[in-house]
């Protein structure tokens, strides 16, 4: 079972704007649950955005290129979570990230990666051409 898991079970990963240019960065937005009865040190969410240029939402059979990962991208703590007590939410986590060019891509967050206790979902989203 998974003790962390996305606060907004509908829409677990989110970009802050609903059409996204290539010119332009965007923050992904997400949010942690702890469902456990068990409290959490602080951990690290990962956020990986590969291009999928066969289209939303790709295939796991395919390998895709990665063109942003936070495990060496960006800044290690615009992906920290602080400490999350049993049954508690964590903060909105929200990294700017991109530009990136025109196509299909999917965003994966795993929560308190470092810890291997939370879930992993995707969001394919994409990204057109500026105007």
């Amino acid at each position: 079972m998974t003790d962390i898991v996305f606060a907004d079970s509908a829409n677990p990963i989110t970009p802050d704007k609903a059409i996204i240019h290539d010119n332009e960065s965007f923050r992904v937005q997400w949010a942690a649950l702890n469902v456990s009865t068990q409290d959490f040190p602080a951990f690290v969410d990962r956020l990986l955005i590969e291009s999928i240029p066969e289209g939303c939402p790709g295939s796991d059979d395919t390998e895709h290129e990665a063109v942003f990962d936070s495990e060496v991208d960006g800044d290690a703590n615009d992906f920290s979570e602080p400490d999350l007590l049993a049954g508690g939410t964590g903060p909105v986590l929200n990294p700017s990230v991109g530009p990136f060019p025109v196509g299909d891509y999917r965003l994966t967050v795993t929560l308190a990666n470092d810890l291997g206790v939370g879930h992993t979902t995707f969001l394919c989203i994409p990204i057109v051409a500026a105007v």
